[in-house]
């Protein structure tokens, strides 16, 4: 295949200057925008990358976010890659860290935690690095793109909590307080099927009752959206309805 085949990857959907940059510079490189769990660029099921611009990896070195985020990375997808974008003498010269102290914790990442770490100048060359290894990994090594995968090593609640991150329009936030209000995703089914729509008397639908009113960030289209999706078109009371009623 050429070097034109088209690729196919996933973003982060908090990632727009990359995303606006892939649009107008790389038309082979079809992009789906999602929430991700883990990585901020997903290549292939087993490829994953996590992109950090200088001032954020200074940052999140500060905060403890980095050793964090490069565990789960590297926990969740066999070759793990970090993108250091732009770590340049403006960043050393103004965070405030040594340089010893940011020098080592790259150090602990490259080689302690496994996993592989390519500077870049800008987004632009970081544009070019993705496309690069999309294409070895897509077209070269024909592997296959999975959008969502979870981490080897979780406790119940994550995972409980993971597969409720799958619902429509929920982040791992929401997903979490879901869990913890009801427990087991049986439980978050149920409570998304016990809450109504309510509707004003023209019929515009203008909030929920059940379960999900008494917590905060759940409305009407959350409900209906994700009835929808775990129940199917519930209008006419035929087998599948039956069957959803013993829940």
């Amino acid at each position: 295949m050429s070097k034109s085949s088209i690729l196919q990857i996933i973003v982060d959907n908090r990632e727009r200057k990359l995303m606006a940059l892939l649009e107008e510079k790389h038309p082979n490189i079809k992009f789906e925008a999602k929430q991700l769990d883990v990585a901020d660029i997903v290549i292939t099921e087993d490829v994953a990358i996590e992109r950090k611009e200088g001032f954020d990896f200074v940052s999140s070195i500060m905060d403890n976010r980095l050793f964090e985020q490069c565990l789960r990375l590297k926990q969740t997808y066999s070759t793990a890659i970090l993108i250091l974008e732009g770590l340049n003498d403006k960043v050393f010269e103004n965070t405030g860290m040594k340089i010893e102290s940011i020098y080592g914790a790259l150090a602990k990442i490259a080689y302690k935690s496994g996993i592989s770490v390519i500077p870049t100048r800008n987004l632009s060359d970081t544009a070019i690095v993705i496309e690069r290894i999309a294409y070895r990994e897509q077209v070269k090594d024909s592997a296959t793109i999975l959008s969502r995968k979870a981490p080897k090593s979780m406790s119940i609640e994550e995972r409980r909590t993971f597969i409720v991150e799958g619902f429509v329009d929920i982040g791992p936030k929401k997903a979490k307080s879901l869990i913890e209000s009801y427990e087991t995703p049986y439980q978050v089914f149920k409570a998304i099927k016990h809450t109504e729509v309510t509707y004003t008397r023209t019929g515009n639908p203008k909030g929920i009752q059940g379960p999900l009113s008494d917590l905060s960030g759940f409305g009407w289209k959350f409900v209906e959206k994700n009835k929808e999706m775990l129940f199917g078109k519930l209008k006419e009371k035929g087998p599948v309805q039956k069957k959803i009623d013993d829940i």
